[in-house]
Parts: C-alpha cells; structure tokens; sequence
C-alpha cells in the first residue's frame, strides 16, 4: 500500500518513480482519472464562488446600486420572500444615465403579462394585430410570422374576463372537462385553467417566447429582454423569490450570480444591512450552482481523457524515433500519462482557483481543461527530455 501511495502521489514529480507504471495495472488509470473529476470539480466550485465576497468588497459602484435600492423601495423580507411598494425599471427610463441599472419587480412570478399580440411579414415589412391577422386567407397567412410584445401590466383575471374566455371556449371537449371539475377547484386555479386552455386555443404556440410553459409570464419579460442576454452586464435584479447581479469590480474583473432568500434575515432592507443581503442571498445559490458545475466537468470528460491519450501518442512517437525500446508499446507511455492525472488535476485546480481572483465567471468554467492540458503538456517533454539525455548518455 505504502508503495502505491508512493507511486500515486509522486509519480508527476519523478521520472523514476512514474515509469513504474509500465509495471502497474490499468486501474491506476481509472484511479487517476476518478480524482482527475474530483480535482477539476472542486477547483471551478471553488474559483466561482471563493472570491465573491472579496469581489463584491471591491465592486464600490455595484454596492453603491444596492445601497441605492433600498433608498429607492421599501424592500422587505419575509419568508423568504422580498417585497417592495414599487416597481423600478431604469432600462425603460430614457433618462436614466448611470452605467449600473436597477429592476425590482416583486410581484409574483407567476403573474400573467397582459401582452400584445401582432404579427409581421416575413420580409420584415408592415404590422398587424392579430385579430386582423385572423381575417386574413390561409395563402395571406401564410406570408406573416405570429409575435407578442410584453407589456410588463400585471393580467388580472377578473370574473368578466373569465366570462368571456368560457363563451369562447363553449363546446370544447377540453372545456367541458375543466368545467365538470370546476366544484373541486379553488377559484384562482379554475381561472387559471380557463385562461391558459383559452391562450392555447385562440393563439398559436407561445414557445418561441415561452419555453415550455406556454404562458406568457411578467417575470418572462426580463428573461427575454436582459437576463439571457449574453451583453447583458452591471445591473442588479431583485425579484419576489430570486435576485441577480451582474457587475465590474474595481480592478475590471466581470462577475455575475444569483441567490435567494432563504437564510436572509426578516425585516426591512437598509443601507445597514445590504451587504449581508448581497453575501446571505450568494451563498444560497452555492449548492444549485455545485450541481451546474457538476454538470459541466462531466461535460469534460471526454477532453480529459483525451488529453493523456494524445499526449501518449505524441510520446511514443518521439521515444520511437529516439530507439527507446522500453516504450515500443504505447499501452506503457498511456499508463504513465495517466500516472500524472491526478496530481496534474489537483495543479489545475488550485491554479483555477487562483484565477478566480483576477478573471471573469465566464472564463472560469473552460480555463481548467486548457490548464490541465498545459500541466501535463510541460510534464510530457520533461519526460522526453529526461529520456533523450538518458540515451544519449547510455546509447546501449
């Protein structure tokens, strides 16, 4: 055991000790690359939320806005939830001149927009509401794509509105379904129900705008417009359920995140007690966000196992062309690229992690493969070398 600890931990830092592994079984490869997954995982988790905080102390604009936005509304917090007495929105304001832009919208995030919808020609030429769209031919329509503009106005689906959607609907089977269970239903939801088998009845599919909701949505407004934008940047949004932040430190390094409010304390938001909103609402997301970072090192996994494989390659053709006949199979210069994973890995990593102080999130995620195919790049020619002068000082 001591031997193979040996071997598993000081293989990447000694030529003697790594050719062992032409001795050595596979399972040191599948060993190797195991902690290679284990390394890069934590060293992007901890590269993407380790300096938040010190990001953040070091961002005086960004928390001057947040600061700001408790002067702006009255935020309060509550079951983790945030509430405010109004809404702001400083991109629809023309006026508005400062480089960070604040949105709080608390209302809830399963308020319908009362949208408009219109439909344009495919040539780009002319608008037309979509009543006058239904009037058109099936040819005519043909030549128009359906649109809807959010409108950010709260629907409120008031009993005469649901009236109207039920006289539209009369004589479905679908309806007559909804209405049969109508005694068994609170009342919202039965509007609810109404008005979403109405929008899916009288318009199109609203996937293009929707996903897979199909419902056009308040919040849906600023995933549209800002949010999946990937422009968007130094902004702040705060949401009845979830907040995001996007902002430029002091020293130019970009970041963005987001959180909720479990763990926030009760009670009204001030300038006091901003910061500990800002670090309480980030370390909410930490766990949602390890699992996202989980998903992108198994996105990795073929690039790590790739790198070891070519690096293999490239060195058994150098060791062929210098008459190294202790590496004519190219299973043995395989098991010593990979006798260098882990440690390599574990450099990755905490190089990573050093570079999450100085570099944007967006870079982060990717920057561990290319670092770790550097390491062991430079470890694979200090091996060759190695070699070539072992042989050119014992030719026999």
């Amino acid at each position: 055991m001591k031997s193979w600890l040996k071997f598993f931990g000081l293989s990447f830092f000694s030529d003697k000790i790594a050719k062992e592994a032409r001795t050595r079984g596979v399972l040191n490869c599948v060993i190797g690359f195991v902690f290679a997954l284990l390394f890069i995982f934590c060293g992007v988790l901890a590269a993407n939320c380790a300096p938040f905080n010190t990001h953040y102390k070091n961002s005086s604009a960004f928390k001057a806005l947040v600061y700001g936005a408790t002067e702006t509304a009255a935020l309060t917090v509550s079951d983790a939830r945030v509430s405010a007495d109004k809404t702001v929105n400083t991109y629809m304001d023309e006026s508005y001149a400062e480089d960070y832009n604040l949105v709080i919208d608390t209302r809830p995030s399963t308020a319908y927009d009362d949208f408009e919808a219109y439909c344009v020609k495919k040539s780009g030429e002319g608008e037309i509401t979509y009543a006058e769209y239904l009037a058109l031919s099936e040819e005519d329509k043909a030549e128009y794509d359906f649109k809807i503009r959010y409108t950010l106005n709260e629907l409120i689906l008031t009993d005469e509105l649901v009236a109207e959607y039920e006289s539209f609907l009369s004589g479905r089977e679908e309806f007559a379904e909804l209405s049969a269970s109508k005694g068994q239903m609170e009342a919202e939801a039965y509007k609810s129900d109404v008005y979403e088998l109405y929008l899916k009845t009288y318009y199109p599919a609203f996937s293009a705008y929707e996903g897979k909701s199909a419902i056009p949505l308040l919040r849906s407004y600023y995933y549209v417009n800002h949010l999946t934008k990937s422009d968007v940047k130094n902004a702040l949004f705060i949401f009845d359920d979830v907040l995001f932040g996007y902002f430029t430190t002091d020293g130019g390094v970009e970041v963005s995140f987001f959180g909720s409010y479990e763990s926030v304390p009760q009670g009204v938001l001030t300038a006091e007690t901003a910061d500990k909103f800002i670090y309480e609402t980030f370390a909410a997301s930490v766990s949602v966000s390890a699992n996202v970072y989980l998903m992108t090192v198994f996105r990795f996994i073929p690039f790590i196992a790739a790198i070891p494989v070519l690096l293999a390659l490239i060195a058994k053709l150098a060791l062929t062309f210098l008459k190294d006949v202790k590496y004519k199979k190219y299973t043995v210069c395989l098991k010593i690229e990979f006798s260098y994973l882990a440690v390599g890995s574990l450099l990755s990593a905490l190089i990573t992690f050093i570079c999450g102080y100085f570099l944007s999130s967006n870079l982060l995620n990717s920057l561990p493969i290319i670092i770790l195919a550097a390491v062991l790049a430079v470890r694979t020619v200090v091996f060759l070398i190695y070699e070539y002068l072992i042989i050119k000082k014992t030719p026999d």
